[in-house]
């Protein structure tokens, strides 16, 4: 193992009190090195991804290990993951034409087969759940799935709207991208602008519906192709990224991450980041002018991003972390760069984290590398793997796709968190029984110095079953309702006196 040299802290911008003025890119720090280089474990059974232990080396935070979740033929430019209610990993495999699910049974860290779950797609980007129902977005539109036997393969299908019949709508940044607000009973779907820079009133938008895919309106304009698209899970809040617009140089205009707000205007086709006009002699900007006085209502609408990062770096699938991540990455946010043709030396081809504050902040104080190594010569853009998809699990591992050149799941796994700490708050002798369990478990630990605070945690990142013990019975132990809970794996997270334990747990029926 050898250790990545940490590169100085190069400083673009300055923490601003108050919004830049006008004109300004307020460019986000961007912290880069300080990773371990680390060889990727390919189990047998995925051994045809072609992987050497030599050449394809990743680098990645220090106590982290790194493993091929699953690859083959199968995956034909895979996009984005999810986690199911069920516990399993699911991917829309864009050329295959269908959505995969990667399940674990044995939680080994490895997927246990690749089983198609639902075909006939176009351009299919992104595949997300609410409950036990699927939601697929592609090309057509969005469309609703359900596995109505149990079988595991969806196979009653409605089309919630349908994309082709609304004109104007084909051709351009053809991806979809999805995000589904369970509280408000609302889903958002991205539709990506049909041109470089071009006025374009039906597109560059972020489009609201109903659950039940009516009331149909435009959510935020100005947002030339919003790949990334997410819903924080504790504050409920959207947020997107977005594929800036090309030749205009290597650096204009930087990549945006932000919260999406109702009726925002993001700036495309003719400016961008805080109220910035693009130089329109360049070629594919002169048709833009002139600049009218409603264009100028809007430019001064536009608020400053959350987060700007290296240009033409391409952001794909964003993701908050959840609770269960190592303490340095619970706050903010992964976010995968795949990469632009439009940039010499090349940019992205790496996950990075944007670091918040806490879950209420909306400007990223840095963005950290957190995985990189997949881009190998970025003067002649040589790379071995393009990543674009992420999931977190509930044990804080990371899962990324890569959709050309290698195509595989790898799972990022972290360090395993001490079940002994200072002070003696815990002991290694905690126990969950039966296991796996079906109705019930019993969850046992000798002693603790403070109440104890025990969080069920499903893949999905989602809390599903929270307990207080107080100190008084915590030799008791604690008796889990299991039965309330769908067959799959789980993370029980225990904290008392500031200090964590995280306990695997399977219910099996």
């Amino acid at each position: 193992m050898r250790i990545v040299v940490v590169t100085l802290l190069v400083l673009t911008a300055t923490c601003y009190a108050q919004d830049p003025d006008p004109g300004t890119i307020p460019w986000t720090p961007m912290v880069t090195g300080g990773l371990t280089s680390v060889a990727i474990s390919v189990p047998p059974q995925y051994a045809t991804v072609g992987l050497s232990p030599d050449a394809h080396r990743i680098n990645i935070p220090d106590g982290w290990t790194a493993n091929v979740y699953a690859a083959g033929p199968e995956l034909r430019k895979l996009r984005f993951l999810t986690f199911g209610p069920d516990s399993v990993l699911y991917g829309s495999n864009m050329n295959g034409n269908n959505i995969l699910a990667f399940p674990d049974a044995n939680n080994d860290g490895i997927a246990d087969e690749i089983k198609v779950v639902a075909t006939g797609f176009t351009d299919l980007n992104n595949v997300e759940f609410w409950n036990d129902t699927m939601y697929a977005s592609h090309k057509a539109g969005i469309e609703r799935l359900i596995d109505g036997d149990n079988d595991g393969v969806y196979e009653t299908r409605t089309l919630l709207f349908d994309r082709q019949k609304l004109a104007g709508q084909n051709g351009g940044h053809g991806t979809r991208s999805l995000a589904i607000d369970t509280v408000r009973r609302k889903f958002y779907v991205t539709l990506g602008s049909l041109g470089n820079a071009d006025r374009e009133p039906a597109r560059a938008v972020i489009e609201e519906h109903d659950i039940d895919g009516t009331g149909r309106r435009f959510y935020a304009t100005g947002v030339r192709n919003a790949v990334g698209l997410t819903i924080h899970p504790r504050t409920g809040r959207l947020w997107a990224n977005n594929n800036g617009s090309d030749n205009h140089g290597n650096d204009i205009p930087g990549e945006w991450v932000d919260l999406v707000r109702d009726g925002g205007f993001y700036g495309y086709p003719f400016a961008y980041h805080h109220q910035t006009l693009f130089d329109f002699t360049y070629s594919d900007y002169k048709d833009l002018l002139p600049i009218t006085a409603q264009d100028s209502v809007m430019l001064r609408s536009m608020r400053p991003a959350a987060a700007i990062v290296t240009a033409h770096s391409a952001p794909m699938q964003l993701r908050f972390t959840p609770t269960t991540m190592p303490s340095r990455f619970r706050n903010g946010a992964l976010m995968v760069l795949r990469g632009s043709w439009n940039r010499t030396p090349a940019s992205g081809s790496k996950v990075v984290f944007l670091e918040f504050d806490s879950d209420q902040d909306t400007t990223a104080n840095a963005v950290h590398d957190f995985c990189t190594g997949f881009l190998t010569d970025s003067v002649k853009k040589e790379r071995w793997a393009r990543p674009v998809g992420l999931e977190i699990g509930a044990d804080g591992s990371v899962y990324i796709t890569s959709d050309d050149l290698k195509q595989f799941i790898l799972k990022l796994t972290p360090p395993a968190t001490s079940s002994v700490q200072p002070g003696g708050a815990w002991t290694t002798d905690v126990t969950v029984s039966p296991q796996p369990a079906s109705s019930t478990a019993l969850l046992r630990w000798p002693s603790a110095t403070a109440d104890v605070v025990m969080r069920v945690v499903a893949m999905s990142g989602e809390t599903v079953m929270q307990h207080t013990v107080p100190q008084g019975l915590i030799t008791e132990g604690l008796h889990i309702n299991t039965a309330s809970l769908p067959v799959g794996s789980y993370v029980i997270r225990l904290e008392s006196g500031g200090r964590t334990l995280h306990v695997p747990m399977q219910v099996l029926r």
